[in-house]
């Protein structure tokens, strides 16, 4: 994969952030780096341009086939064994964690973490020694609901709202009502993963606990096409739901790159005729139509700036303790540049942080204060508040990106859930 030279510059720039162990910690207590293992020791497996690190990306690039191979074995495999698999396998790892004296397994980021946050880091951290390329990405995240939830819904009904595209209706409230509320759920993965499939269990998930029925939005991934198409995407499935229920029944979950996705399209929806052309292009045979906003909307870890050549602090120094977008992912990201926006010149049309937030919706915005995506979170919530946005802006230390969706493994994202579901029921109307 090419890299743009701005994109090259700032990899190298997180790698000597790395090396000197600089951060833009907000604490004073000291944050513990890759497990406590000191740098001269580990720096050249998680650094990147280590030796030790081009040496592991050979021998990965080597078995490629085979891991390719392993994906395919494993995605055959029923949901419902494979989620009951992994919930034996980490109640068992959680148990060793209980058992052994905490110095000997607490090496997440901060002492005050919980076991389970340290048990899911001992875990997930070494995954950032190895190459991440989008299509392990995508198989990661189709397979998030082995991890959290599997989808047992009997009614789902399958609507094309753009060409090709499978959208997921969830009914789960009675069939007799005739505007029911709606979770309108928009995946993440860095607009290079993600899908309907992985996201199901999820979005059910929140919606039994709403009392809702839940659509899950399917759209195409960069990079076969841009963001701009992404967007119009998820534009055409709220379009479609609105046909079905009114907007004030509509809430907006957008996670990741989903979250910048929802905010992007919120703002097209209030713009003029000429906006939305020059945004979707004079190529549509029908120009999408202005759209009312929905009751209110959810951002789980909003990823909303996609200028690659300067990156926030925090998206280039907390690569290091975030569990998620580590170096590894970081770096597949970062290495495709503008092409995600389908050019430099559209960064800042697709950037949902460069554009007026007035007339939005409620937001609720939930991050970890310590994840690469905590910056432009933070400026995502100071510029909507000065637009006169009624905001929420959710924070939890010591934690990794969208750490929301880990429900089953983490007490901490369980309890940022109910303050979400709070949030939702404090909306007032047909949310109440």
């Amino acid at each position: 994969m090419t890299q743009s030279r701005g994109a090259a510059e700032q990899i190298a720039k997180a790698a000597k952030n790395a090396k000197n162990g600089k951060t833009v910690a907000k604490t004073n207590e000291r944050l513990r780096q890759n497990c406590g293992i000191p740098n001269w020791i580990i720096g050249t497996f998680v650094t990147p341009g280590g030796f030790a690190r081009h040496i592991v990306a050979l021998l990965f690039w080597i078995h490629t086939p085979l891991v390719y191979l392993v994906w395919l074995l494993i995605d055959i495999i029923p949901a419902k064994f494979k989620h009951m698999v992994c919930g034996f396998a980490w109640r068992c790892w959680l148990r060793l964690h209980k058992a052994l004296p905490r110095r000997l397994v607490c090496h997440g980021m901060s002492d005050s973490m919980s076991i389970e946050g340290h048990a899911l880091h001992n875990v997930m951290w070494p995954c950032r020694m190895f190459p991440n390329p989008s299509w392990q990405m995508r198989f990661a995240l189709k397979n998030l609901g082995n991890f959290s939830h599997v989808p047992t819904a009997k009614t789902v009904e399958w609507v094309e709202t753009s060409p090709g595209l499978r959208s997921a209706y969830v009914h789960l409230t009675s069939p007799a009502e005739s505007n029911p509320r709606v979770i309108f759920w928009v995946f993440g993965g860095a607009y290079l993963s993600g899908d309907v499939k992985g996201n199901m269990g999820l979005a059910e998930h929140y919606a039994r606990e709403l009392g809702c029925d839940a659509f899950v939005v399917d759209m195409r991934l960069c990079p076969e096409v841009c963001v701009m198409d992404m967007v119009l995407d998820m534009y055409r499935g709220y379009e479609w739901l609105l046909k079905k229920v009114p907007a004030e029944n509509i809430i907006m979950l957008g996670i990741s790159s989903g979250g910048g996705t929802v905010v992007r399209a919120l703002q097209l929806a209030l713009s003029d005729d000429a906006t939305r052309r020059d945004y979707f292009g004079e190529k549509l045979d029908t120009l999408p139509p202005s759209l009312p906003a929905p009751a209110g909307a959810i951002l789980l870890g909003p990823f909303v700036n996609y200028d690659t050549d300067n990156l926030t602090d925090s998206m280039l120094n907390y690569q290091v303790y975030d569990w998620v977008v580590s170096q590894s992912v970081a770096s597949t990201v970062i290495g495709y540049g503008y092409r995600l926006c389908g050019g430099k010149e559209n960064w800042k049309k697709c950037s949902p942080l460069m554009h007026s937030m007035e007339g939005l919706c409620p937001l609720m915005i939930s991050v970890s204060e310590h994840e690469c995506l905590i910056d432009e979170t933070r400026q995502l919530a100071a510029k909507a508040t000065k637009d006169g946005v009624d905001v929420t802006l959710s924070t939890q230390p010591y934690l990794c990106h969208v750490y929301q969706v880990i429900t089953q493994c983490l007490p901490e994202a369980r309890a940022e859930e109910l303050r979400i579901l709070d949030w939702v029921r404090s909306r007032g109307g047909a949310w109440a």
